[in-house]
């Protein structure tokens, strides 16, 4: 059960963090440009994404194991 409830905080962590990222990457394009959000990732903000991500899917996967080894 504490396997499951960390993989499904560190799946909201991720979650969080990705998307807060890419919305702060986005707001430093000036207003009225259009553009997709990876477009506007540079340097560093990709690691930093990237271990969002990373946080994300293993957390996933760990409450999708435990969840079936629990049931």
């Amino acid at each position: 059960m504490k396997k499951l409830l960390l993989g499904l905080g560190m799946l909201l962590s991720g979650t969080v963090g990705f998307t807060g990222w890419c919305m702060a990457a986005v707001m430093k394009v000036e207003p009225g440009a259009r553009s997709r959000i990876f477009g506007c990732l540079y340097g560093t903000d990709w690691l930093l994404v990237l271990f969002f991500a990373a946080m994300a899917d293993a957390g996933l996967a760990l409450a999708v194991r435990e969840a079936r080894r629990d049931s």
